[in-house]
């Protein structure tokens, strides 16, 4: 998405409010961003998805909002051309070109298209599910550490929906949170800790990295059926020498809109990048994962072992070329 705003700046402020005992006063408001920690653009750069996480604990749950690109745009392009401040906006003192804008300017005051997901949500991916209708329709996945779950939600171009009902800004329910395998709660549940998260288009899946475990989970979502955790593979990396503790973190598809496209996971334990394949039985059965190559990010460090804590990963946007992001050394591989 092309939209970096040279001098001057548009600027979003994030409001704070407190809550009380009160059951309606503790449910997040749905004009305010508090504690965002994933962020996706429609494929169509209609909206922007933002998972804000609770992480203060200050309502009952955490949301995903959802911002129209275009509302964007014009109060950019209107404070650049004209510079006219809206209300709820206020030119920054210090930095004059800058326009500072409270989230409700964008989100409006009554927005009913979001939903409410559990606590502590890290990251959000986008899954295309027009099947080239032109509709809009997508697919979004959420991870979320405090269930632990993995919530999703269907957008049907104008709002997003996680449950049967028709009431705007809802919990997601129970069928719209993976907790276990087949969403059967007598069967394996899933790691605690889910971090990281890539869906893939044309192979109709999703997959979630776990923080603490080295675990990765496979999600099947079928673009005309709900989504469900089919896989699950345990103890992908080798624990920490230091800690004694395993990690999954980035992850990432070098093709998502097609089928059969290699997944690459980082670690926060191991200097590896492990890949994985989905493969789908001619029988109809679920689909597993597959684990395939890797390779050791051992050449940046004063030592071997050295980076041991990949925690984002990207590919160019023709696939030939992986961007990592790791935390010891701090440094872009």
């Amino acid at each position: 998405m092309d939209r970096v705003y040279s001098r001057p700046w548009l600027a979003l402020g994030l409001a704070a409010v407190g809550c009380t005992a009160s059951s309606e006063e503790v449910r997040p408001p749905a004009d305010i961003l508090f504690f965002p920690t994933g962020a996706a653009v429609a494929p169509d750069e209609s909206h922007l998805f933002v998972t804000n996480a609770n992480s203060e604990l200050r309502y009952d749950s955490g949301t995903v909002s959802v911002l129209s690109l275009a509302t964007v745009d014009a109060v950019a392009n209107d404070w650049v051309s004209a510079g006219t401040v809206p209300a709820d906006c206020r030119q920054d003192g210090e930095f004059t070109e800058t326009l500072v804008c409270d989230a409700r300017v964008l989100l409006g005051p009554t927005n009913t298209v979001g939903v409410r997901i559990g606590n502590f949500a890290s990251d959000l991916a986008i899954q295309d599910t027009s099947a080239g209708s032109g509709n809009g329709a997508l697919r979004l996945f959420i991870p979320t550490r405090g269930d632990p779950s993995i919530a999703w939600s269907d957008w049907d171009g104008s709002r997003l929906s996680c449950g049967t009902g028709t009431e705007g800004f809802a919990l997601c329910d129970e069928e719209h949170r993976l907790s276990f395998v087949n969403n059967d709660a007598d069967n394996i549940a899933i790691p605690e800790e889910p971090f990281g998260v890539f869906a893939s288009t044309g192979g109709q899946f999703a997959m979630v990295s776990h923080l603490t475990s080295g675990a990765v989970t496979l999600i099947d979502s079928p673009i005309t059926g709900p989504a469900r955790i089919t896989d699950i593979d345990r103890g992908v990396f080798q624990p920490d020498p230091n800690t004694g503790l395993r990690g999954a973190t980035g992850i990432v598809g070098r093709t998502p809109d097609q089928p059969g496209g290699i997944v690459y996971v980082g670690s926060r334990s191991e200097d590896r990048v492990q890949t994985f394949t989905v493969e789908r039985p001619v029988n109809g059965a679920d689909p597993f994962l597959i684990q395939g190559g890797w390779f050791f990010l051992d050449a940046v460090g004063t030592n071997n072992g050295m980076s041991r804590d990949t925690r984002g990963m990207a590919f160019s946007g023709d696939g030939s070329r992986l961007y990592l992001v790791n935390r010891r050394p701090p440094s872009l591989q």
